[in-house]
């Protein structure tokens, strides 16, 4: 769940993002969905309407939202 996910590793500023880092995005709560950074500002998650996907998070689309994204960027491998 993203309640164990968004404790791991170390928390690292939104602009040094590297592929392989964690998002996390508000939606039904604080840190509610988590995605794989994969370049590109572009991530890989698991919505419920479509499955596992590519999207762009900083757009203007739901996931690039202000609402949404708040910035909180985890590293877990190095």
């Amino acid at each position: 769940t993203t309640e164990t996910l968004k404790h791991l590793g170390k928390k690292v500023s939104a602009s040094d993002i590297q592929v392989g880092d964690l998002i996390f995005w508000d939606t039904y709560k604080v840190d509610g969905h988590v995605g794989i950074y994969i370049g590109n500002d572009q991530f890989i998650g698991a919505q419920s309407s479509g499955g596992v996907s590519i999207a762009n998070f900083r757009s203007n689309s739901y996931w690039g939202g202000a609402k949404q994204w708040k910035g909180h960027v985890r590293r877990v491998v190095q």
